[in-house]
C-alpha cells in the first residue's frame, strides 16, 4: 500500500480529471457519525471534507482522523479523558517530540510486550484535539504526502489503540461511580494496558509478525496492569474485571469489527482480533487470579546475578548485553532486581609512564592490590534507571569465579544467576575443554550450597576465528560445548534447576568470520542484542518467563566514534612520550610512527592515551600521528602530525652476547657495555621469541649479573634472542643475538650450495639446510685477489641469500655457507662462483652511481628504517636474518 490518488467519479470524455489528494486515500465519509448505537466510531479524511473540523488544518488536503464517543451516560468522563489525552500530548510537544513520538511514549510506557514499537518507528509530525465527544488528530499535508506506508500505518494502530483505551477507560470510570478511590488507578491501568494491546497487536500485523492468541493476550495484559495496581487496589481491580471485563471486552469486539468494515485496509487484523477477543474475558479474569496468588509473578522482583567476564561486563561506551536483558524484562513486565558488587563497565586504562623494568629471575611478583576495573561508564543514551549491579570482571576466569561464587550469592541472594563464562579458561591457556566443564560444576555447586533454590541460566562460550597457532581452541570450544549440553540435565534439581544457554548457536561469530564481535570476540551492537537474546530465548522457554522473545532489531545503533585531540610528543629520558586527551567509548587508539624524512609509517595498536618510543638513538626525530580505533565498528581520522627529537639517557646495548643451546632453554653471556648513561645501570633483559609458533608472544625476563640461562623452552623450536640494558632512565636499545635451536648441537654442514648470477654485482645463493640450524652465515672472498674469507654482515634464518655490490664483478668472488646454533657453528661448505662473464659483460643492472659504491649498513638498518619504535613488533623484524 502506498498514499497516492484515488480514482474520482467518471467525468465526461475530454474533460480534464482531477486527481484526488492523498489525504482522500482509504478515506471515510464525514457526513454521519457513523453506526447508531455504536460506542466508539472513526472517520478519515481529508481536512475540506471535514466540515466544521476544517478550522483545525492548515490546508485542505491536511489529514483528520476523528473518533467520536457518542454514548451520553459515559460523555463526561469521555471528555475528561480526551482533555487529560490533548494536554498530556501538547506538553509532549512542547518539549520537542512530534505528534508520532509522544503516541509512540505512551505505548511503549504502558506496553503489554506483544510487540513494544522501537522508539522513532513512528515519527511524525501532527496535532490532536478535544471536540466535544470527539478526539481528533490532524497530519498537515507536507506531512502526508511524504507519508510511506509503515508509517501511516502506525499512525492508525497509534489512534486506535488511543480510542479503545478512551472507551474502555470511560466505561471503567462510569462502572465505579463517582469518588471511588480504586477509580482512578484501576481505570488508569486497565484502559491502558487493553490499548497498548490494541496497538502492539496492530502494529504486530503491519511488520508481518506474529499476532498471538487470547491467551497470550490476557497473559500479556495481567502481567503489565497487575504490578501497578496491586496491593491497596488489587481486590477491586478483580472485582472489575470479574463483573465488568466482559462487556469491555465485547465493546472492544463491536468497535474493531466495524472499523475493520469502515477501514477496509485494516480490515483482516481488525476482523481477527474482534474475533480472538469472545474468548479473552474468562481469560483475562484467570489470568489477574494467577497474579493475584504470585503465580506468573511475586509481589518482590526476581533478584538476577549476572557473573562474567570482559563479554558480559563489556567497555566504556558499550549498552552491554546486560542491558538489552534488562529492557527485555522491562517490555515482558518482568520485575527485576539486578544485583551484585559491580555496576560499571571497564573504564579505560589510564597511562602509567614509560614501560617498567622487567622482573628479576626468581622474582615473584606480588598480587596485585589494585581493585578490578569496573567503574566505567555505559553508551550515551541509556536511561537513568538502567539496574547495572552484576559480577563480571574483564579476563576474569571459571576457575577464579569458582573461589569467589560462595561468598557473592551468600551476600546478594540471587534468585537466578546468568553464567556467562568459560572462554578465557581455555582460550589463556589455564584448563582445557574437561577443566572448565569442571570449574563451570564447582560454580553451579557453591553457589547452590550458598542458596539452596536458585535458577540458573549456563551460557555455553562462543566460537571465535581462528587465531595462527591456536588451532587448539577452537577444538576445546567445541569439545566443552558439548559437554557442557550433555552434563547440564544431570546438574539440575527440584528445587535448583539448570538451564542451558545456547550463545554460540546465537552470536554471528565462527572460525571465518565475527559480524558481532568488533575484534572477533567481544561483542558490538549487534552481538550484544544476540547475546541479550540467547538468554531471553532460555529463561522464555525453559522458565516461563516473558511472553515472547522478539526477533533481532533490523536497526542497529552505530557507535560513535570521536576524532583524537590535543597530542603532544616531547623527549623524555627513556626516549619521546606521545599523550592526547582521552577519547569517550574509545576501544583504543592506532599510532603511527616514522623518522622524520621517511615515507611509510609503521603503526601499532595501544589501549591508553599514551604511546611510549624507547627504542631510539640521541638526535633520532621521530613524527607521530594517532587515531581512535574501535575495531570493526570503524576509525575515526588522523590527528595531525606532531614531532620529537629524542635525547634517551639509556645506556648502550651489552657488548659480545654469545649464546648457547641447552636441553630444554638456552645460555647467554655479554659484557657490560660502557660510556654515558652505564653508571646506573639497573639490569639487563633477556628476551626470547619462539619462531615456530605463529602469533607466539615476545617473552622476557631480567638478571643483574652478565650472564643468564633460560629454561622451560620447547625442544627443537627455533628461538630468537636479544639483551637490553637498563638504567634509571628505562631500557635502551636491544642487541639482537645469534638465534638458537633449544636441545640441539653443532649443526651439519649446509650442502647442495647453489649460485645464480643475478646481474654483473649481484648473486643469490640457495642450499640445503637443517632443523638443527638456528641461521646461517654466508661466506665471501676475492678469489681473483686471493684474499681471505670474510662473512657476509647480515646472518639469514632462510636457506637462500643475495649478496649485492660485488665489484668489480660477481665473477671475481667465491662463497661459501655455514650453519650456527648461537655460539656453536659447522664448517663451511663447499664454495661456488659464478662463470666468467662474456667480453661483452659489464655492470648491467647498475646505474653508474653504484659504480664503486659499498653497501651502506646505517642506511639498510632496520633502526634507520623506523623499526625499533615498537618493542612489540619491531624486535622480530630487526633479527638478524628477518
Amino acid at each position: 500500500m502506498a498514499l497516492g490518488t484515488v480514482a474520482g467519479p467518471a467525468t465526461a470524455p475530454g474533460s480534464a480529471v482531477e486527481p484526488s489528494p492523498m489525504c482522500a486515500t482509504h478515506a471515510t465519509s464525514f457526513a454521519s457519525d457513523g453506526e447508531a448505537g455504536a460506542p466508539m466510531t472513526a472517520r478519515l479524511g481529508c481536512a475540506k471534507d471535514a466540515g466544521g473540523l476544517r478550522s483545525l488544518a492548515a490546508s485542505d488536503n491536511d489529514l483528520i482522523m476523528v473518533f467520536d464517543f457518542p454514548i451520553a451516560e459515559r460523555r463526561e468522563q469521555v471528555r475528561t479523558l480526551i482533555r487529560g489525552l490533548v494536554d498530556e500530548t501538547r506538553a509532549d510537544q512542547d518539549a520537542g517530540m512530534t505528534l508520532g513520538t509522544s503516541l509512540t511514549r505512551r505505548v511503549r510506557q504502558h506496553s503489554v510486550g506483544i510487540y513494544p514499537p522501537q522508539e522513532g518507528s513512528a515519527d511524525f509530525q501532527g496535532t490532536v484535539h478535544a471536540v466535544d465527544d470527539s478526539l481528533v488528530m490532524i497530519i498537515p499535508m507536507d506531512v502526508v504526502v511524504g507519508f510511506e506506508e509503515s508509517r501511516f500505518q502506525k499512525f492508525i494502530a497509534s489512534g486506535v489503540g488511543t480510542g479503545v483505551g478512551i472507551l474502555v477507560g470511560a466505561g471503567c470510570l462510569v462502572s465505579f461511580g463517582p469518588g471511588a478511590p480504586a477509580a482512578a488507578p484501576v481505570c488508569g491501568a486497565i484502559s491502558a494496558g487493553l490499548g497498548a494491546l490494541t496497538t502492539e497487536v496492530l502494529n504486530a500485523h503491519f511488520d508481518g509478525k506474529s499476532l498471538g492468541d487470547a491467551d497470550v493476550w490476557a497473559d500479556a495484559v495481567a502481567a503489565s496492569v497487575w504490578p501497578t495496581v496491586a496491593g491497596a487496589f488489587g481486590g477491586a481491580l478483580l472485582n472489575w474485571v470479574a463483573a465488568s471485563g466482559p462487556a469491555a471486552i465485547t465493546e472492544m469486539q463491536t468497535i474493531l469489527l466495524n472499523f475493520g468494515t469502515k477501514l477496509k485496509f485494516l480490515g483482516n487484523p481488525m476482523t481477527y482480533m474482534s474475533g480472538a477477543l469472545g474468548s479473552m474475558a474468562p481469560k483475562l479474569y484467570a489470568a489477574f487470579l494467577r497474579q493475584s496468588r504470585g503465580i506468573g509473578g511475586t509481589g518482590a522482583p526476581l533478584r538476577v546475578l549476572a557473573v562474567g567476564d570482559s563479554m558480559t561486563q563489556g567497555m566504556e561506551g558499550d549498552f552491554t548485553w546486560r542491558y538489552r536483558l534488562w529492557e527485555w524484562f522491562k517490555d515482558q513486565h518482568v520485575a527485576v532486581d539486578f544485583v551484585g558488587p559491580y555496576q560499571g563497565t571497564k573504564q579505560p586504562d589510564t597511562p602509567t609512564g614509560p614501560p617498567a623494568p622487567p622482573p628479576l629471575q626468581g622474582e615473584i611478583e606480588s598480587p596485585s592490590a589494585t581493585p578490578p576495573p569496573v567503574s566505567g561508564a555505559y553508551a550515551q543514551g541509556i536511561p537513568a534507571g538502567f539496574d547495572s549491579d552484576h559480577f563480571a570482571v574483564w579476563g576474569r576466569q571459571a576457575a577464579q569465579d569458582k573461589d569467589l561464587i560462595g561468598p557473592v550469592v551468600a551476600e546478594y541472594k540471587p534468585d537466578l544467576v546468568l553464567f556467562g563464562i568459560g572462554f578465557n579458561d581455555m582460550g589463556w591457556l589455564v584448563s582445557d575443554a574437561t577443566g572448565t566443564l569442571d570449574s563451570m560444576k564447582t560454580l553451579v555447586d557453591r553457589a547452590r550450597a550458598a542458596k539452596g533454590d536458585i535458577r540458573f541460566a549456563v551460557a555455553n562460550v562462543p566460537m571465535r576465528p581462528l587465531i595462527d597457532g591456536r588451532q587448539d581452541l577452537i577444538v576445546k570450544t567445541r569439545q566443552y560445548n558439548t559437554m557442557l549440553r550433555d552434563a547440564i540435565p544431570s546438574w539440575s534439581t527440584l528445587a535448583s534447576p539448570v538451564k542451558l544457554v545456547d550463545w554460540e548457536a546465537a552470536y554471528s561469530c565462527d572460525t571465518n568470520s565475527c559480524p558481532a564481535g568488533y575484534d572477533d570476540l567481544h561483542p558490538n551492537a549487534l552481538g550484544e542484542f544476540q547475546i541479550a537474546s540467547a538468554f531471553a530465548r532460555t529463561l522464555h522457554d525453559d522458565y516461563g518467563m516473558g511472553q515472547f522473545v522478539p526477533g533481532i532489531p533490523t536497526t542497529i545503533p552505530r557507535r560513535p566514534i570521536f576524532p583524537v585531540n590535543s597530542v603532544v610528543a616531547e623527549a623524555v629520558p627513556s626516549g619521546v612520550k606521545v599523550t592526547w586527551s582521552p577519547v569517550f567509548g574509545a576501544r583504543g587508539y592506532t599510532v603511527r610512527y616514522r623518522l622524520a624524512g621517511a615515507a611509510d609509517w609503521n603503526q601499532t595498536h595501544v589501549s591508553t592515551n599514551r604511546y611510549d618510543t624507547t627504542w631510539t638513538e640521541d638526535g633520532w626525530t621521530w613524527e607521530y600521528q594517532v587515531n581512535t580505533d574501535n575495531g570493526t565498528d570503524g576509525v575515526s581520522v588522523w590527528s595531525g602530525t606532531v614531532s620529537a627529537t629524542a635525547h634517551p639517557a639509556t645506556a648502550a646495548p651489552p657488548t659480545n652476547v654469545s649464546t648457547r643451546p641447552a636441553s630444554d632453554g638456552l645460555d647467554v653471556y655479554w659484557d657490560a657495555p660502557t660510556g654515558p648513561h652505564t653508571d646506573s645501570i639497573d639490569r639487563y633483559e633477556i628476551i626470547t621469541w619462539d619462531k615456530d609458533v605463529p602469533g607466539s608472544y615476545i617473552n622476557s625476563t631480567a638478571v643483574k649479573g652478565v650472564s643468564a640461562q633460560i629454561d622451560g623452552l620447547v625442544p627443537g623450536h627455533h628461538y630468537l634472542v636479544a639483551v637490553v640494558t637498563w638504567n634509571e632512565a628505562g631500557g635502551g636499545m636491544p642487541v639482537v643475538a645469534r638465534s638458537v635451536t633449544v636441545g640441539a648441537g653443532v649443526p651439519p654442514i649446509p650442502a647442495d650450495v647453489k649460485i645464480q648470477s643475478l646481474d654483473a654485482t649481484t648473486v643469490r645463493l640457495t642450499w640445503q639446510g637443517s632443523a638443527q640450524a638456528a641461521g646461517y652465515r654466508v661466506w665471501v672472498r676475492n678469489a681473483t685477489e686471493g684474499g681471505p674469507f670474510t662473512a657476509d654482515r647480515s646472518t639469514t634464518d632462510t636457506t637462500s641469500h643475495e649478496v649485492a655490490f660485488l665489484f668489480p664483478g660477481n665473477w671475481n668472488f667465491e662463497f661459501c655457507v655455514s650453519a650456527f646454533n648461537g655460539a656453536l657453528e659447522s664448517h663451511r661448505s663447499g664454495c661456488v662462483r659464478v662463470p666468467l662473464p662474456p667480453p661483452s659483460a659489464g655492470l648491467a643492472g647498475r646505474s653508474s652511481a653504484d659504480v664503486g659504491r659499498s653497501p651502506e649498513p646505517a642506511a639498510q638498518s632496520p633502526l634507520r628504517e623506523a623499526r625499533f619504535a615498537d618493542r612489540g613488533r619491531d624486535l622480530v623484524a630487526a633479527a638478524p636474518g628477518r
